[in-house]
């Protein structure tokens, strides 16, 4: 008998072996196709196709510094030092547009996955977040292409799989193209299989003839089967699927933001008080806007929940409350389309972004845009944006907003999604019968309620001296005993829009608050133009407007005895704002973003890590977790491996895989054995221990014996391999045992160890 005069490499290097040539080139075709595949289910999370040419060039990348360092010869942690440093080298201009600024790569590496999860899609396909599919990219050819020298055939199939399962979970819920990330990878991954299978049975000998025949109908198999899964598959799923961002709550807490309903007082006219309020805002220039016809009702905030004391804004547990957004929103809305500027005047200040409709797009146009545009967050349900660093006078930008269809009348079919409100309603249960008897039908009885306080109740804002005792706040006490239970009902649209949205809710249509302003004639909008309305949900989802002139008069009150009014002056105090002012939170919220910029999280941290250890921590950190990863593969499948061996069902083949595993750990110390046809004896006496001709014997002994050895002799057998082992690591030095740990030599294929023409026991399976 011959025996194999094939090279075995050194240990500790990097190669598949068996794979030369075409099949090499093959496989990391074949890994950089599926890899690529699975990067464009990126399509819908971001905008263009950069984050495509970024992703699949991290692929090329790291495959090719696993493919140089194989050529060279250099260890199995050689290229992943050599992709982190690339990362770093190439991902500035890639991602980032700059030369050089591993601060900003390693802070998108380590948080950019939250910002990822946190910020509505589609996402800016040039910004910082590139450094995601380019960390994805070169992780996905890195691992590949270390795995393309493992047998079996399915590791290296295995990383553009996982990466694909990455994508879909990070990205939406909506597959961007159930026929690429279907059958179509299915069927290139099942086909690589096929063809890895298909070189390792000719490896072994195998008639290429039958290979090939049986290799031809697999793959006419695989076509068959992606023909029909995919209708299939889009039928039993559909075009949704389980994504983390479902399951993330964005990092923000909207409610340390004052409502601005509490500070509706700020916007009227108080020309005749003897002392005129500094603050008050009601001929000042709030904003101008151009884009919009006068009449359009520019919002400042929707506010969708109320707890007692005031109407504000919440934060909903779901994907569309309050993220971060892009230049460009996904809002699909049918309507009117507007394209809006809007520049602040001296009197508006907080954080609440006036905006018309559903956006579509928006863009901040000075005194750093970039800042605001990533501190900015929007609220789909409600259309409702926040920038938290704040707004002051002079800010400009401009968006691309949606008018939807907001005709509402008493016919149009409502909503039945009640929430809490209903239930935060329940004081105004009383008058809610009262005013709507002989009405039965949610809707009309919302008409119903909003006639009678129209008809029935006064206007004033607490200016006049006579009419102080009217006091601003919409908190349960102000609501019931001074409003609706009051020998009259008085208010202004704080008290109106407030007791009319709950009221709404309590007959069973879901309504909220909005506080905005109506644009009139020329764009420039004052503080007399502040308003709040309601808007209510109709059957299909949509908010319609219940305008304030439906429901509020703006007919003055008589005056209220002299005792009525010391009284009630003398007994109701309006309970403490129980949040700052919206321009306290903004002064607040801009300090902390701003000491934090860099890190593109603003306002969410009490503590900020300093740049410098972050970035040390990353440059470190990096490496080394892939280094971890790496070793710790290594090391779980070689105890794997020997765990399958000792529990093999059959005794004999037990017997069989401890002398394997004797044999495997001596060749992983550098012992340079054949393992291609050579047989137990032949290793024996080229292994050069005093106990291997001994061990070898009995395993030819016990494995080709006329019956199958007893469970006792196996176990016997393994005490006497693992105490051969032992000696063998002992008599290595500490290196050798280290590169021995991580080395690939015993992974690689090779041919079963018996014989040419010796018949082993029926119940061995020996290589």
């Amino acid at each position: 008998m011959t025996r194999a005069s094939s090279r075995v490499p050194s240990p500790g290097s990097l190669g598949a072996g068996h794979h030369a040539g075409v099949a090499r080139w093959r496989d990391l075709a074949f890994l950089a196709l599926l890899g690529a595949l699975a990067l464009s289910g990126f399509a819908t999370t971001f905008t263009g196709a950069m984050f495509l040419v970024v992703g699949v060039v991290g692929l090329l990348v790291g495959a090719g510094s696993v493919e140089l360092c194989r050529r060279l010869g250099w260890p199995i942690v050689a290229p992943v030092l050599v992709t982190a440093a690339l990362f770093v080298l190439l991902g500035g201009p890639l991602c980032l547009r700059t030369p050089f600024d591993p601060a900003t790569l390693f802070d998108q590496a380590i948080g950019g996955w939250k910002d990822l999860l946190t910020t509505l899609p589609p996402l800016d396909g040039t910004g910082p977040l590139l450094v995601l599919p380019w960390l994805l990219g070169l992780t996905t050819g890195l691992v590949g292409a270390l795995l393309l020298g493992l047998r079996p055939s399915a590791p290296p199939v295995a990383a553009p799989l996982a990466l694909l399962v990455a994508v879909i979970l990070l990205g939406v819920d909506r597959a961007s193209s159930v026929l690429i990330q279907g059958a179509l990878i299915g069927v290139l991954a099942l086909a690589w299989l096929a063809l890895r299978a298909q070189d390792g049975a000719i490896a072994t000998g195998r008639r290429r003839s039958v290979v090939a025949r049986r290799a031809g109908a697999g793959l006419a198999m695989l076509l068959v089967a992606g023909v029909v899964a995919l209708p299939l598959g889009r039928a039993a799923a559909g075009d949704q699927r389980t994504v983390l961002r479902s399951h993330v709550t964005p990092p923000f807490d909207v409610g340390r933001y004052g409502s601005p309903l509490s500070s509706f007082r700020r916007y009227v006219d108080d020309k005749g008080e003897d002392r005129p309020d500094p603050a008050n805002l009601h001929d000042k220039t709030l904003f101008t806007i151009t884009g919009v016809p006068a009449g359009t009702r520019v919002r400042f905030a929707a506010l969708d929940h109320y707890d007692g004391t005031v109407w504000g804004a919440s934060q909903q547990a779901g994907a569309d409350s309050f993220q971060r957004v892009s230049s460009t929103i996904d809002n699909p809305t049918a309507g009117k389309r507007l394209d809006v500027e809007v520049t602040l005047g001296q009197g508006y200040d907080g954080v609440w972004l006036p905006t018309v409709g559903a956006l579509q797009s928006m863009h901040f146009d000075n005194d750093d845009p970039g800042l605001k545009a990533d501190a900015f967050r929007y609220d789909l349900a409600t259309s409702t944006g926040i920038v938290p660093t704040g707004l002051k006078s002079g800010d400009s930008y401009h968006f691309r907003g949606v008018l939807g269809d907001d005709a509402l009348s008493a016919e149009t079919s409502p909503s039945t999604r009640l929430d809490d409100n209903n239930t935060a309603a329940a004081f105004l249960d009383t008058q809610a019968t009262q005013w709507t008897q002989g009405v039965s039908e949610p809707m009309k009885r919302v008409f119903a309620i909003a006639d009678y306080l129209r008809s029935h109740g006064k206007y004033s804002d607490g200016v006049a001296s006579t009419e102080r005792i009217y006091h601003a706040g919409h908190y349960v006490k102000r609501l019931s005993d001074e409003f609706v239970n009051a020998p009259i009902i008085v208010g202004d649209d704080e008290q109106y829009a407030a007791t009319m949205a709950l009221m709404a809710n309590r007959v069973g249509v879901p309504a909220r608050v909005v506080m905005g302003a109506v644009v009139p004639a020329g764009g420039v909008v004052t503080g007399a133009d502040v308003h709040a309305w309601v808007e209510v949900q109709a059957a299909d989802g949509t908010w319609r407007t219940l305008p304030t002139e439906q429901f509020m008069s703006h007919d003055k009150p008589a005056n209220q005895p002299p005792q009525q009014q010391e009284q009630l002056s003398g007994s109701v105090v309006p309970p403490p704002a129980p949040v700052p002012p919206p321009s306290t939170a903004g002064e607040s919220s801009e300090s902390q973003l701003k000491a934090r910029s860099i890190a593109r999280h603003p306002g969410e941290h009490q503590f900020a890590i300093p740049g410098w250890v972050k970035v040390t921590a990353a440059a470190a950190g990096v490496p080394l977790l892939l280094i971890a990863l790496v070793i710790g593969g290594i090391v779980g499948a070689k105890a794997l491996r020997r765990r399958r061996r000792r529990g093999a069902e059959r005794t004999s083949a037990r017997i069989a895989g401890a002398w394997h595993e004797l044999v495997d750990h001596a060749r992983d110390l550098g012992h340079r054995l054949p393992v291609d046809g050579a047989t137990r004896r032949e290793q024996a006496v080229i292994l050069g221990i005093p106990a291997a001709p001994h061990l070898a014997h009995g395993a030819d002994a016990l494995v080709f014996g006329p019956t199958a050895p007893a469970a006792e002799q196996a176990a016997d057998y393994w005490r006497a391999v693992d105490d051969e082992r032992a000696r063998l690591s002992h008599a290595a030095t500490r290196w050798q045992r280290v590169k021995a740990a991580i080395s690939l030599t015993t992974f690689r294929h090779r041919r079963r160890g018996t014989r040419p023409g010796a018949t082993p026991h029926p119940a061995t399976q020996s290589r």
